[in-house]
């Protein structure tokens, strides 16, 4: 840290330190009763950069649903101010005075606070945002950057800006979740577009429905994630700093579940932690050897499908061309936001032509209870497509696949249950077992079934059985290969995504030479 510039006068920086603090208090609480428990060096630097961030929000936040010139001109104006007091420390209003001191003092970067006032000026125009990843990129600069502006104030000990910005933005949904009402009011949704038609959910009925239960339920697991990976962070604090994050983890994760405790009705009240919870968290923090029971004993911090993971191999990551970009376990890559990662499905015949059709285990964390084709599974890094098939057959069903035939090497597809997202690129086999004996381990199937593939095929195509979604949209591509699935033609090696690998364990077509 570097030394205060001597232009701006003690009495001024005193006032506009004391009125920064009035604010956090006032307008955040949380924040508040987390910094509280840092020195008073530390406090005031968090009180500072809260301020700013407040005050910017507030101008844009208070100029209704249709902000005007005048709103623009007047986020500008605020900006410049904040700028010029950097660059030359002379301010007299104790307020930008304060924190311009305190970025100075803390060496936080230009580079946040251009980001972040980009945020703030796309308030002024952007009203919604089609996908995940597009709210993402607003909260790049309206949330996770705070979490990075806090660091210099916070001191980890070692590089802790993944988990700094994790927690900037499970702050940031967690105010989305609380207070959709009020951004209705000022014409803004800031719940992804995508998740509203894929759950059926309208805001703007201000209604609470079963359709809006899902995807509210939905949105907060999403949430905790967001917790469970800030979590990471806080045992890298210094122990003021760690007492103080923690303390502010906790009392917001809180909000959701008063969201939960209200039948996430978000449009008639507002979801709020008391003030003496707040402060009995805070003693607690205080007193506690390790502040990370106090987190670990939070129901953000629990995994909902922690160990229910049969398997957990490592996982092929793709980009959208279908080439690897890296590896993750099972059961830490699937959750709201799964990665493109590498697959299989497979449709296995008997001798009589019949398909094994399986009821995955109730217990599975992944489309639990759903009725699907025969086999499905993930390929570890660098095995044959081929052999997975086999392998994953016959430890799930005690099955032994004899032909194979790779006949859709494109499929791919997104389907989401339970808070949990499928995102594959999944070739699709026909393959034939040896016999129409079974064994299958019933904590990863609850049922099977051979069913001749006439009967199966024309009950999903006519809507009489429901199956997996990935099943739904397989059964027709393969109905449209012909009627005789041993007649279907095989698909060619070189549709294949890149990243999967397939020797002569089963019959494809070759590249063109």
């Amino acid at each position: 840290m570097t030394e205060p510039t001597p232009a701006t006068s003690p009495e001024v920086l005193a006032a506009g330190y004391a009125r920064c603090a009035e604010i956090t208090r006032e307008h955040g609480t949380t924040y508040y009763w987390g910094a509280r428990l840092l020195p008073a060096a530390s406090r005031r630097h968090v009180h500072a950069v809260y301020t700013l961030a407040r005050l910017a929000d507030d101008i844009v936040d208070l100029a209704g649903p249709e902000p005007g010139p005048e709103t623009a001109a007047e986020l500008d104006a605020f900006e410049a101010s904040f700028w010029q007091a950097l660059a030359d420390g002379t301010y007299t209003d104790p307020v930008m005075a304060a924190v311009a001191t305190s970025v100075r003092e803390c060496g936080i970067a230009d580079d946040c606070f251009t980001r972040f006032f980009g945020a703030m000026r796309s308030d002024l125009t952007q009203r919604t945002y089609e996908t995940w990843a597009d709210l993402l990129a607003y909260m790049d600069g309206s949330a996770a950057v705070i979490g990075e502006m806090m660091l210099p104030v916070l001191n980890p000990t070692t590089d802790a800006v993944v988990p700094a910005r994790a927690l900037g933005l499970a702050f940031q949904l967690t105010n989305f979740l609380r207070d959709v009402g009020e951004d209705l009011d000022r014409g803004r949704v800031y719940i992804p577009q995508e998740d509203l038609r894929r759950f059926g959910a309208d805001p703007h009925a201000r209604v609470v429905t079963p359709q809006w239960r899902e995807l509210m339920a939905f949105q907060i697991e999403r949430n905790r994630r967001l917790y469970r990976e800030a979590d990471a962070g806080i045992p890298i604090l210094p122990g003021a700093s760690r007492r103080c994050v923690a303390t502010a983890r906790v009392l917001y994760a809180r909000i959701l579940e008063g969201i939960e405790a209200a039948d996430y009705d978000v449009f008639t009240s507002r979801a709020r932690v008391p003030t003496a919870r707040k402060a009995a968290l805070a003693a607690r923090m205080v007193t506690s050897r390790d502040p990370m029971r106090l987190v670990a004993r939070d129901r953000a911090a629990v995994d909902p499908f922690g160990g229910a993971w049969v398997s957990d191999d490592p996982v092929v990551l793709v980009d959208e061309g279908g080439a690897p970009i890296g590896q993750g376990r099972k059961s830490a890559i699937h959750h709201d936001d799964t990665p493109l990662h590498l697959a299989f499905s497979c449709y296995v015949l008997d001798p009589a032509g019949r398909l094994l059709v399986t009821t995955r285990a109730a217990s599975k964390p992944s489309f639990p209870g759903v009725v699907t084709n025969t086999v499905c599974g993930h390929p570890t890094p660098g095995e044959d497509l081929a052999q997975a098939v086999r392998r994953r057959a016959r430890s799930e069903l005690g099955v032994e696949v004899g032909d194979l035939r790779l006949v859709l090497p494109e499929f791919r597809y997104q389907a989401q249950m339970n808070g949990i997202v499928e995102n594959e690129v999944c070739p699709v086999f026909v393959g034939w077992a040896t016999s129409d004996s079974t064994a299958p381990d019933p904590e990863e199937v609850d049922d099977v079934q051979w069913v001749p593939w006439e009967q199966f095929r024309d009950e999903v195509l006519e809507g009489v059985r429901t199956v997996s979604p990935w099943a739904t949209e397989q059964v027709p591509l393969l109905a449209a290969l012909g009627p005789d699935p041993r007649s279907w033609p095989a698909g060619s090696r070189a549709a294949l995504p890149p990243a999967a690998t397939l020797g002569p364990g089963a019959d494809a077509l070759a590249p063109a030479s």
